[in-house]
């Protein structure tokens, strides 16, 4: 087992250090024709490993039209890493905005255009995406066009009276079955439709109010009121590994800490856990 670890480490390292040793005239564009935009954001000395994560993407099996990294203004104007301004010659799109926290991965493309143009996969900064990781989630998109995608996801767990647990008593999902006491986790990768893009951007900045640290639960209310059913792309959640050196922890986590059941409250509205709690798409 920890020969197997660090056999894994290694691997990662050599593939970042591949990336770093590459001549610019050697590395392609990392935007294609698949009709989809993938957004990030990052911030602070997460920027200079923040490349990894992109070059991953820009690896895949198929490409975005667009590949876009949100950053706040202050973090444009303080100065980007040598590697994030190589990518950007490469077809990276740096879009400014307001420091918004982790919002910042899909309200500045929803906000971008009156008639958003392409659905919108969010992904983590810290994270290395496997080649298939985009074509997956466009396959599922596919077979599923009602339904929100992503490849992990947590289970909102009900007392007796249907009533919310605790986050720490939610469970991971085992199903690929739609259902709406599905919160799908960012770090693993989401598929938003267009519609749920169009409902989250409704309320404007409301969730720097209600849930700041917490834009999967914000983002599940709004496929929640689209009609968007939430969906696991595998039957079991899938772990991507992590650039080697972050310090990144999930939001089952780190919002826990950070007051993620005052943030579930503030959220949803007693017609959102009616239909939490009703359920009727998995039922």
């Amino acid at each position: 087992m920890r020969l197997r670890k660090y056999t894994r480490a290694a691997t990662k390292r050599l593939r970042i250090a591949g990336w770093r040793a590459a001549s610019p005239l050697r590395r392609g564009r990392l935007t294609g024709d698949a009709p989809v935009v993938v957004s990030l954001t990052s911030y602070g000395h997460r920027l200079s490993s923040v490349f990894a994560t992109i070059e991953s993407i820009g690896a895949g099996s198929v490409r975005p039209e667009r590949l876009v990294l949100a950053l706040a203004h202050d973090e444009i104007q303080r100065g980007l890493p040598a590697t994030v301004r190589e990518l950007a010659r490469r077809g990276l799109e740096i879009l400014p905005s307001e420091d918004l926290l982790s919002h910042k991965k899909y309200y500045p493309y929803a906000i971008e255009h009156s008639a958003i143009p392409r659905p919108l996969v969010t992904a983590d900064d810290d994270v290395l995406y496997p080649r298939t990781w985009l074509e997956a989630l466009m396959e599922a998109h596919r077979e599923r066009p009602r339904s929100t995608v992503g490849y992990r996801g947590e289970l909102i767990a009900l007392d007796e009276a249907g009533q919310p647990r605790p986050y720490r008593q939610w469970c991971g999902a085992e199903s690929t079955a739609p259902s709406y006491r599905l919160v799908l986790n960012g770090i693993g990768g989401v598929l938003y439709p267009i519609p749920v893009l169009e409902e989250a951007r409704a309320y404007g900045t409301e969730f720097m109010q209600s849930c700041p640290k917490a834009d999967d639960l914000w983002l599940h209310r709004a496929s929640l009121r689209a009609g968007f059913a939430p969906s696991q792309l595998r039957a079991a959640q899938v772990h991507h590994p992590s650039v080697p050196g972050s310090q990144k922890t999930s939001l089952m986590s780190t919002n826990v800490v950070h007051g993620n059941d005052t943030q579930f409250a503030a959220v949803y509205s007693a017609a959102d856990l009616a239909m939490i709690r009703e359920d009727p798409v998995s039922a």
